[in-house]
Parts: structure tokens; sequence; C-alpha cells
């Protein structure tokens, strides 16, 4: 079980906008070892890539540009997750999010 906390947006200059969409619930129940992310991204300069990093040490680049998608590999326990937006100025702007993961329970041994 995922659930997933409250996001906070941050950025260097108003020039970068990088919104979350999906999840929409600030709060969300997954049972799977990965979330989903889609989003929306603007700059007056162009947004140039899209990424993500954990704190696990993941990251990657998302799919798209001004509407971004990523898949994004969730350890058990809590990983924050930071989605960053750049221009081709060099500008960011970034959304960060927790996710928090409940170990799935081991299998039973048969009894003999």
């Amino acid at each position: 079980m995922i659930l997933l906390a409250a996001t906070t947006l941050y950025a260097q200059e108003k020039a970068v906008s990088v919104t979350l969409d999906a999840p929409a619930a600030a709060v969300m129940t997954v049972t799977k070892s990965t979330i989903s992310l889609t989003g929306k991204a603007s700059a007056l300069a162009g947004v140039t890539k899209v990424t993500w990093q954990t704190s696990n040490g993941q990251k990657g680049t998302a799919c798209g540009t001004s509407a971004w998608e990523a898949i994004i590999p969730v350890a058990s326990g809590t990983t924050a997750v930071i989605v960053k937006a750049y221009d081709a100025a060099g500008a960011s702007a970034w959304v960060e999010m927790v996710a928090v993961s409940a170990a799935a329970e081991s299998p039973r041994q048969p009894e003999i």
C-alpha cells in the first residue's frame, strides 16, 4: 500500500511553472511498486525538459514537456519525489511529493 502525501511547488523565478495533475488527491492508496504521475509545465523561454528524482537515488526524464508523464519506482517506506521543469534560459521550477509505502506481507510458509 502506498500513500501519497501533499505536494509543494518551488520555483527559482516565475518564468517557469510545473504542476502535478495526477494523482489529484493529496493522499492516495496504491498497491503497486510504481506511481504514475502526470502534469503540465510552462516557461516564458520554452520548456526544454522535465526530470524526476527520488530520495532513493533513482532518476529519469519524463515523457513530454508542456504535458508530461512519468512512471516512478517507489521503495517500501517513505520516498520523496521531486519533478523538475527546465526552460531554455536555464531557469527551473519543481514540485515535490512524498510517497509512503507499507511493506507487503511476507508469504507464509506452508505447514508440513
